[in-house]
């Protein structure tokens, strides 16, 4: 009985390590979060116009999705293709060019 009881102890001890090491992570990514930016506030950039944006501003890129397969990607990334007026943008040659392949199809059944 004082073999399992020692398991459980061993356990619970793991467990509680393991929560403090989690929570001394989360702590030390705040406190770097916190003092990469200039002023301590979170969003406020300071960085002089025409210099590349970081931080924050670059996960807030424009996605677009493709029409063809439904894949979601940044529009700097995607293959823009103009129909008609209407700008669309592909995430590939392939889906662009199964996309024109279609809209012919349709131009000729009128």
């Amino acid at each position: 009985m004082e073999f399992l009881a020692r398991i459980v102890r061993f356990v619970f001890w793991v467990l509680v390590l393991s929560w403090v090491f989690r929570l001394i992570g989360k702590v030390a990514g705040w406190a770097l979060r916190r003092a990469m930016t200039p002023s301590g506030q979170p969003g406020v950039d300071t960085a002089p116009a025409g210099s590349p944006p970081r931080g924050p501003q670059l996960a807030s890129r424009q996605l677009v999705r493709d029409p063809v397969c439904g894949m979601h990607l940044a529009e700097t990334l995607a293959i823009p293709y103009c129909d008609a007026g209407q700008l669309l943008h592909f995430c590939s040659v392939e889906c662009r060019d199964r996309y024109t392949a279609g809209s012919l199809r349709k131009a000729a059944n009128g």
